[in-house]
């Protein structure tokens, strides 16, 4: 609708004016303006956008008029329509900007709708004309902004990926920002799960504005309920932006007079704080501060720092990744090296009490001690090779447990009857503090001894000469509970939280005072887990001692217990075997030889052959009692031996027996064994009267 503004001292005109705008503009609506007072009235309501004006008036004139309505209105059309003015009346109207100028006259009152049309469509195209400059001006600007985002973010993403270097990935991201984006900026990093917000990396335009922002930070560092900044950031994972600082935020924040001091120092005029996220972690955020009152952050700054905050964090991810894997190389390369040392140690006293004995110049007291000492280093690699292999089977998860309900008291006892002579060659006192109610445990009781045994031996290990070593068991609730504690050299509070990773020693150079590979707790973590418990160490630091507790879940359903094997140890005595004829197959000559020389020990009689096809030309004209061989052969393997020797054989329900010798010693090799036709397995290396016992146990 048309509301005009009718300005006329004549009522006489102003009827007249009514009269054609009724015919031409049905929807309108005009004020009659007689006096100055209605006048500024309308002024103050600013509800008119048309306006027709005399040029004369008793109380005002034209001129004066228009100024007036283009000071309220810019943008109203006005119409002079006179009987009173002159040419340089009308050319100064129209240069102060009137859209047209009529003489009164009984013809011309016809025309003013016709001019009030023209200056509304001239006022509609200018308008139109204004809107196209005003958004071809907005798309400059816009993309000049965007422009500018695009080089920002280019060179932003340059600085962040000139370096894998986690720390110096860090600073570069407090400075990526500083000035084009921010007066200042600041780092807070997730590190293992939490966030030390007195440690910020911080970057500013100038040394004293960074080192103003650390003492705040370092003196007043946010609470991690804090309902803004940072640790809500963190808390939600969102960002916030605050556009305006006003005193009664600093008032909120301050936590005291000395804080407020601080903050109204720092003169910060807006900020964002935006999460680094990469997929559904948050490993930090950053927050960008402004101290000019002509740089205050908006949404468009906001989705900006957010997109910062992504290539921040996967720069920061990668550098971290690669922080990782360069640990990783490195803690392999070590891994390696104390491999081949402790590989090569008990080797260096195998080989050199070997050639001793074989000078044969040793007395019967020396020559004990040489065997005594070849035992034990042999025994010593074959825990050495075993560990490695439990290592390779955890990392390809093929570990497999035997799983029967368990007491772990003679489990506990049998392991510390194992361990005594090396507590007692360190003048080592054990203590045992056994609670006999605690219930049974459902577990693989080889696996709970070697867990045991790996955490006892550590304990003795790493506990000087006269020390105590305890072991307690309990039950805290529905949980056994195991506790290992010694008066050792304990453990470094950098070291605790990688105690149980693999390949991981708290001491790194040639100067180690304590043997091994550095698994037997990765492996009794993963043993512990895979049985349903847990496991934690803990220790108030170097030389007071470590305390490793082990927690296994008590089964309210008592099972049957199976009865523990007899363990069977070295014997003076062995059986006789008589006549008993025995095939022998391994293309190990020494191998072979030892064999041989122990079953022939016992009266058997023995053949060998170092292939499958030796050995089957063997078996027909020996026709053995018992086979004994190995799996891993050139050629053909002791697999297709066994296949072959069974489809030889006339009588199936009268098959020779057949023992698998072999260095394959996993689950599932035995497995396999036992599937292909053999019915015992033993790996490699194997106690020569534990081979006797089971050979004897076949044949009776």
């Amino acid at each position: 609708m048309i509301h005009f503004l009718l300005i006329d001292d004549n009522p006489n005109d102003r009827t007249f004016i009514v009269r054609e705008l009724e015919r031409e503009f049905p929807d309108h609506r005009v004020s009659h303006i007689a006096d100055g007072a209605s006048f500024e009235q309308a002024l103050t309501d600013r509800s008119f956008n048309f306006v027709v004006t005399d040029y004369r008036l008793r109380w005002s004139d034209g001129l004066t008029i228009l100024r007036k309505v283009r000071d309220c209105n810019p943008n109203c059309p006005v119409i002079m329509f006179t009987d009173s003015g002159t040419q340089e009346i009308a050319v100064a109207a129209m240069k102060a900007g009137l859209d047209d100028y009529l003489l009164k006259s009984s013809k011309q009152f016809v025309r003013l709708p016709i001019a009030i049309r023209a200056a509304f469509d001239r006022r509609q195209i200018e308008a139109e004309r204004d809107q196209l400059l005003e958004r071809e001006r907005a798309a400059r600007v816009e993309a000049e902004a965007q422009k500018k985002r695009a080089t920002f973010l280019a060179e932003a993403s340059q600085m962040l990926v000139s370096s894998l270097d986690y720390r110096q990935v860090l600073t570069s991201i407090a400075y990526m920002a500083i000035p084009a984006f921010a007066d200042w900026c600041f780092v807070d990093i997730v590190e293992n799960t939490v966030v030390d917000f007195t440690k910020p990396v911080v970057a500013a335009v100038t040394p004293d504005l960074e080192a103003l922002v650390l003492q705040l930070r370092q003196h007043y560092p946010p609470a991690p309920d804090a309902p803004h900044g940072p640790a809500r950031v963190l808390r939600t994972g969102t960002p916030e932006l605050a556009s305006d600082i006003p005193e009664t935020m600093l008032l909120k924040i301050a936590q005291d007079e000395e804080h407020l001091r601080l903050l109204r120092q720092l003169q910060a005029k807006s900020y964002m704080t935006v999460p680094m996220n990469v997929g559904d972690r948050t490993l930090g955020t950053i927050t960008f501060a402004s101290g000019r009152e002509d740089r205050q952050y908006s949404q468009a700054d906001l989705e900006m720092a957010l997109e910062l905050g992504y290539r921040a964090a996967l720069a920061l991810d990668h550098a971290r990744l690669y922080q990782e894997a360069q640990e990783a190389n490195r803690i392999k390369d070590e891994f390696l090296a104390i491999v081949s040392h402790e590989l090569r140690t008990p080797l260096n006293a195998l080989l050199g009490w070997a050639q001793m004995l074989r000078g044969r110049k040793l007395d019967e007291a020396t020559a004990a001690k040489a065997l005594e000492t070849i035992e034990r280093n042999a025994k010593l690699q074959s825990k050495l090779i075993d560990d490695i292999l439990d290592i390779s089977r955890i990392v390809q998860n093929r570990i497999r447990l035997n799983q029967i309900a368990v007491h772990l008291v003679p489990v506990i006892n049998e392991v510390l009857e194992d361990v005594r002579p090396l507590a007692t060659a360190k003048a080592i006192e054990i203590e045992s503090i056994f609670d006999p109610s605690v219930g049974l445990v459902t577990g693989d009781p080889e696996r709970l001894q070697q867990i045991i045994w790996n955490l006892l031996s550590n304990a003795i290990k790493f506990t000087a000469q006269g020390g105590r070593v305890v072991v307690q068991l309990s039950q805290v609730d529905n949980q056994a509970q195991i506790i290992i504690s010694d008066t050792g050299q304990g453990i470094s509070a950098d070291f605790l939280p990688y105690v149980f990773d693999r390949f991981r020693q708290g001491v790194h150079t040639t100067t180690r005072k304590h043997g091994g590979l550095g698994l037997g707790l990765a492996i009794v973590r993963h043993l512990v887990e895979m049985q349903g418990g847990r496991v934690f160490a803990n220790s108030d630091g170097e030389g007071l001692g470590a305390t490793f507790t082990v927690q296994l879940p008590i089964r309210e359903l008592q099972l049957s217990t199976q009865p523990e094997p007899e363990r069977l140890g070295t014997t003076a005595g062995l059986p006789m075997m008589t006549n008993l004829r025995v095939l022998v197959v391994d293309d190990d000559q020494d191998t072979l030889d030892l064999t041989s020389f122990v079953l022939e020990e016992c009266q058997a009689e023995v053949k060998t052959a170092t292939s499958v096809g030796a050995a089957l030309a063997v078996f027909s004209q020996f026709n053995p009692h018992v086979l004994v061989s190995d799996i891993g052969m050139p050629e053909q393997d002791g697999y297709n031996l066994i296949r072959k020797v069974r489809q030889l054989e006339p009588d199936p329900n009268n098959a020779i027996p057949a023992i698998a010798l072999t260095a394959f010693a996993k689950a599932e090799d035995q497995q396999q064994a036992l599937s292909a036709g053999f019915q015992r397995h033993m790996a490699k290396p194997v106690n020569p009267y534990d081979l006797v016992a089971m050979i004897s146990s076949l044949i009776s």
